[in-house]
């Protein structure tokens, strides 16, 4: 989201800041179906299902990277991938950059789904006791991964090259699916007395999956 006006300029998109805005408008007609849904389908459930979405659409970036010549240095201008020389690509080159742009869209709309927002709504986890500590260190754990992923990734693009970076970022979203499978319970509809109760004794990832298949 932060570099994605960089990065639709190297895909010599003519206007890359109107290509990014089609990316935040993708964040925030899924943000409110998620808004909508999270209760339904539930956190866990929510997590499971979207985080593969963002690994195809991550993979799919990846791909479309391979086909496109980048600079080296990705802040100096890159003649073939310019909009100046747009005209005199063939419509089969002109492709790819639309199908990263497809690719980057799929990531985000599946990441508002899921994991742009159930982590805002950890503190249900913490018994009242502790709440504003874990919620402090909860949202102070997501801003500085947050400043870890923006601080770092032009230079994995220039290190790695943007079709590597893709995967690394594809396998740390898989890590987190299998930590979501094997350790965060479903909380959805739960008390927060219930919820303390839950997580009593272990994670309660098999008793929160019980209770919600009795309720359903």
């Amino acid at each position: 989201m932060y570099f994605s006006a960089t990065i639709f300029t190297l895909l010599g998109f003519s206007s890359p800041t109107l290509t990014s805005m089609s990316v935040a408008i993708t964040n925030f007609l899924l943000t409110c179906v998620a808004l909508l849904l999270i209760d339904r389908v539930g956190r866990r459930r929510i997590l499971l299902l979207s985080i593969p979405i963002m690994v195809i659409g991550l993979l799919f970036c990846s791909l479309g990277f391979h086909f496109i010549t980048l600079p080296k240095d990705l802040n100096s201008e890159n003649p073939s991938s310019t909009a100046s020389a747009h005209d005199s690509v063939p419509f089969s080159k002109r492709l790819i950059p639309m199908a990263v742009l497809a690719s980057v869209m799929i990531y985000v709309g599946a990441y508002a789904l899921g994991l742009g927002n159930v982590p805002w709504m950890q503190s249900e986890l913490f018994p009242l006791n502790v709440r504003s500590l874990g919620s402090g260190i909860s949202t102070s754990t997501n801003w500085g991964a947050n400043f870890v992923v923006g601080l770092t990734f032009l230079p994995m693009m220039e290190l790695l090259t943007p079709s590597w970076t893709f995967v690394v970022y594809a396998v740390l979203c898989l890590a987190g699916w299998l930590l979501i499978w094997g350790i965060y319970p479903e909380t959805s509809g739960l008390s927060l007395e219930e919820t303390g109760a839950l997580l009593a004794d272990g994670w309660g990832v098999k008793r929160s999956l019980r209770r919600s298949d009795e309720g359903s």
